[in-house]
């Protein structure tokens, strides 16, 4: 107990220690002592400021100490006193603070305020109360500027009368302000253009078309609020307008960056990357929109709440989980989507190009989209809808890149007994009367490959002028090749097999 009780005294010796190098305010009754902190404190829009006081039983008898705030507050001005209640034995003591928080739009304002402590002795059963008097000083974070009486918020009213006042001001500075939104209007293209003259470029009309109707937006809603700041508003009034000019802001940016977004980068990126093919581009155009579309909105709403004042704790949590759950019911096309992005951001085929599919067989490229490719089918000549998913997790083999040439080849099986260099000569002659066989430097090879069994396999290695040409280059080489060696004498060799009959006499015994 004695060890409790010297705790007491440091705690308390410590807290006379705090208060005695701040500046305080005391008031007494009977047997109770009040040290106020402080009795002046400001607070910022969006902040929080502290009010404490110290209360002392100097008394023999227990007391119940109960404050009270009695002043009313704005509604963007929030209040906690703590604690609601304290019960004192003699030579006790305790702290109570008065807590302050301001929202984010809170407006300018001087706010006096009374706390009232309700002081009962619990042995006799008496009451009495002790006022401690209080200023917050609120400071907003809007509406700073002195804008009274001023045209477009700057100089002094120059106007005759009757037009000398607010209005007459207000007036003057709407007329200017649209004025200065039709010169944007009208005069941004022109001036952008002789900026860029000294360049071929036509970018200079998609910069101003992308820009115009944002910043005629960004120059009417300034000129609103500043024009409506001239006149004599609340300070309440004015601390909404400048939050809804910034509001307004916010949303003006999130257009613009919108249709730069999709009007400059996935335009001029889609140009630049791909050199004009439609195909990809549509589809490249087609993600960057979806992707604005959802990013952008949720960005700008969560900058909007931040400036209300919003606690996006729990809304990032929600959101978090909510992304879960429609993670795992849209696993599928999200695998999608994103394998389509990877397709179109790797390019590995473009609209037209001959791509063999694991099943064997070989489809044209008529469509690449976010979530699925449409194929047209060669060999069976159908449509194909193929999950992009699949399609990524493959092998991808481009017909048609890097050129649309195509290499092949041909066996032949002749016998062993005819000159190797004739053979060869004669599978040259039938490739030059095959007109889609190409010459000069693609000019075919001939290759032994295989001699044995009285034959001798022979293999030419051509080059074919198009993919698209490939079956009917070979089909018409091979009709070629019959017709010079008929021409010449030489003849095919046949597959030889070795028949044995092995018979066993049937012996009777008589």
């Amino acid at each position: 107990m004695a060890g409790r009780g010297s705790i007491s005294c440091l705690a308390l010796c410590a807290a006379l220690l705090v208060l005695s190098l701040c500046p305080i305010s005391s008031a007494s009754s009977g047997d109770v002592s009040i040290v106020q902190v402080n009795d002046g404190r400001t607070i910022e829009a969006g902040g929080s400021a502290s009010f404490a006081w110290v209360v002392h039983n100097e008394g023999p008898d227990p007391l119940l100490i109960v404050p009270t705030l009695t002043t009313a507050l704005p509604d963007r001005l929030s209040w906690t006193l703590e604690p609601s209640c304290s019960r004192l034995d003699p030579n006790g003591s305790c702290s109570f603070y008065l807590t302050f928080s301001a929202e984010a739009d809170m407006y300018p304002a001087v706010i006096p305020m009374t706390v009232v402590f309700n002081i009962t002795d619990m042995a006799a059963n008496s009451s009495e109360e002790v006022a401690a008097d209080i200023v917050l000083e609120a400071r907003s974070a809007f509406g700073a500027i002195d804008r009274n009486n001023k045209i477009l918020g700057v100089w002094d009213n120059f106007l005759p009368a009757p037009l000398d006042g607010n209005w007459g001001a207000f007036g003057l500075s709407i007329l200017i302000w649209v004025g200065i939104g039709l010169l944007a209007l009208k005069g941004l293209e022109p001036a952008l253009h002789r900026l860029a003259r000294r360049t071929r470029t036509r970018w200079d009309k998609v910069v101003a078309e992308v820009i115009k109707l944002p910043l005629l937006l960004l120059v009417l809603a300034y000129g609103i609020v500043s024009s409506l700041e001239i006149l004599n508003l609340s300070p309440a009034l004015l601390t909404d307008l400048e939050l809804a000019y910034m509001i307004a802001v916010v949303l003006i940016a999130s257009l613009l960056a919108y249709r730069v977004l999709v009007r400059i980068v996935a335009v001029y990126g889609a140009e630049r990357s791909l050199n004009g093919r439609n195909g990809n581009k549509k589809a490249l155009v087609n993600s960057v929109s979806l992707l604005g579309k959802v990013v952008i909105p949720v960005v700008a709403a969560f900058i909007i709440a931040g400036m209300l004042g919003m606690d996006l704790g729990n809304a990032i949590l929600g959101v978090g989980f909510l992304g879960l759950v429609i993670g795992y019911a849209t696993q599928s096309a999200l695998g999608n989507i994103f394998a389509g992005l990877q397709l179109l951001l790797d390019r590995p085929f473009k609209v037209g190009d001959r791509v063999p599919l694991n099943d064997g067989h070989t489809v044209r490229v008529l469509d690449v989209g976010l979530l699925t490719t449409k194929f047209l089918d060669l060999d069976t000549f159908e449509e194909v809808i193929m999950p992009n998913s699949l399609i990524e997790s493959q092998a991808i083999v481009n017909m048609n890149a890097p050129d649309a040439r195509w290499k092949s080849s041909v066996k032949v099986r002749v016998s062993s007994d005819e000159d190797p260099k004739r053979i060869e000569e004669l599978m040259m002659e039938a490739a030059r009367r095959t007109p889609n066989i190409l010459q000069g430097r693609e000019a075919p090879v001939v290759r032994v490959s295989e001699v044995g069994d009285g034959r001798m396999l022979l293999t030419i290695f051509i080059w074919i002028d198009d993919v698209a040409n490939r079956h009917l280059a070979r089909t018409e080489y091979r009709r070629n090749l019959v017709k010079v060696f008929k021409e010449n004498g030489v003849e095919f060799a046949l597959p030889r097999k070795i028949v044995s009959l092995n018979r066993q006499s049937d012996e009777r015994s008589w």
